[in-house]
């Protein structure tokens, strides 16, 4: 499910640059009134949402059966389905304030907007997509994660601190059938989902996957020590690398499983 949060999201992120005021400066962003700014969001969603409903149906299905919830004790991914919704809240809300600041949407209402937008369509993923999809069905937990995700993402805001959630990859992922998109097992146990922390110049963290190299699925733990894409680009231009922040999503790390 992480992989179809990501993409609306880059659908959304790069689209909006053709709406006005969307010039991405790299100086300070001043507010400005937005007279449009509500009709936009509409628009953007319907026009955006309805591409990406037309491929998902395509790709996983379309939500044309019985509304059904999903059996998520014997789902046999270990709760890493659960870790991705928690994480896709986290991170799209952080990537939505960071697009509405570009917008310059008044500083009062990017937190909230960012926040709503994320709910919006992580709830349309699970109901009615996933819960009339006869090979899906909703799922009670992912809900839970994504809301608790969104949560963290606000309170990262209110309180800032030096934890953070980011991912990783075992293997490249063009090594696979589906090069942007997971849909198999081995796709999904590609990624890496990660807990870190700065204390002052690297990022340590705890890592969890799975593998499915027997019939059931095997829990993976890792411990890494790493970097990031923000980390690396602040020593070539600090400013550039502010601006992005929000977008910095991958642990490039040194690892070794328990």
């Amino acid at each position: 499910m992480i992989q179809r949060t990501h993409l609306i999201l880059l659908l959304l992120l790069f689209s909006s640059q053709t709406l006005p005021g969307a010039e991405l400066q790299f100086d300070t962003l001043r507010a400005q009134p937005q007279p449009h700014l509500y009709r936009n969001l509409v628009v953007g969603n319907i026009v955006f949402g309805t591409g990406a409903y037309l491929y998902f149906a395509e790709t996983w299905g379309a939500p044309d059966g019985r509304f059904h919830i999903k059996n998520e004790l014997h789902d046999n991914v270990a709760f890493t389905d659960e870790i991705s919704h928690f994480y896709a809240g986290c991170k799209m809300t952080d990537g939505f304030a960071w697009l509405f600041r570009v917008l310059k949407v008044q500083p009062e209402k990017v937190n909230r907007l960012a926040a709503l937008q994320t709910v919006l369509i992580l709830t349309l993923i699970e109901f009615p997509m996933d819960a009339y999809n006869p090979s899906q069905g909703m799922g009670l937990t992912d809900l839970v994660a994504d809301y608790a995700g969104v949560g963290w993402g606000l309170l990262k805001k209110e309180y800032p601190n030096n934890f953070d959630m980011k991912f990783c990859v075992k293997r490249r992922p063009w090594k696979f059938k589906h090069k942007l998109l997971a849909s198999d097992n081995a796709e999904f146990d590609n990624f890496i989902w990660w807990g870190v922390w700065k204390p002052k110049y690297v990022w340590t963290g705890i890592g969890y996957s799975t593998n499915h190299d027997h019939p059931n699925v095997e829990p993976e733990v890792y411990l890494g020590v790493g970097t990031t894409l923000y980390d690396l680009l602040h020593f070539v231009s600090p400013k550039v690398a502010a601006e992005i922040r929000s977008l910095d999503t991958y642990f490039i790390s040194f690892r070794f499983r328990l």
